[in-house]
């Protein structure tokens, strides 16, 4: 089965630029630093933190690993860590009839259960 979403590409390659930078601060890192770290130009990594660039495959992992991260947490918001709220989110969603949902997280579960 294949998925698909309604994603807006503006707003993925800002929301990955602002998980970057939050993520960098976080780290204590200045732009210049970490784009010498990813080996990667100053105003390219400028550009991606305010969502105008979207990051190439290999310099989303270089960032990531430079920012101790797993690629993913780029595209994943932290809104909240309440155990108790994320289990009833997810029990909820579990027994909803939306398919997409149930087949998005049955296949996460499996990717990271591997």
């Amino acid at each position: 089965m294949l998925l698909t979403y309604n994603t807006d590409a503006k707003k993925l390659k800002k929301n990955i630029g602002e998980k970057i930078k939050l993520y960098r601060k976080k780290r204590g890192l200045s732009q210049d630093r970490l784009a010498e770290i990813v080996n990667m130009e100053m105003k390219s990594l400028s550009r991606i933190e305010s969502g105008h660039n979207y990051p190439q495959c290999e310099n989303l992992v270089a960032i990531a690993n430079a920012l101790n991260i797993a690629p993913w947490q780029l595209y994943f918001t932290e809104e909240e860590n309440n155990i108790h709220k994320m289990k009833q989110e997810l029990s909820e969603a579990l027994n909803s009839d939306n398919i997409n949902i149930i087949s998005s997280l049955y296949q996460y579960y499996k990717i990271t259960s591997i």
